[in-house]
């Protein structure tokens, strides 16, 4: 990937870090981000992570998705969930 093609993609707004939020956050809000992981979260959702973790400002973006990484920490939290 080139530095211009860099530069066409819309930038993605970073939410905390998820071993912050993911375990205060409402099972039934869990529940819906493990439904489909590479949906776009709403907004309800991302502004109750923002309000776990403290922050006053929520993203501007309207399409506020998991990174690849949240994504596997959410696939090995829910491998260690089910073995207890």
């Amino acid at each position: 990937m080139t530095i211009i093609e860099q530069s066409r993609e819309p930038a993605r707004t970073v939410l905390p870090p998820i071993g912050v939020w993911w375990p205060m956050l409402e099972p039934t809000l869990q529940r819906e981000l493990l439904e489909d992981p590479t949906a776009p979260l709403r907004r309800v959702v991302v502004r109750r992570i923002y309000e776990l973790c403290e922050l006053d400002r929520f993203p501007d973006s309207s399409t506020v998705r998991l990174d690849e990484n949240e994504r596997a920490y959410l696939a090995g939290w829910t491998h260690t969930a089910a073995w207890e």
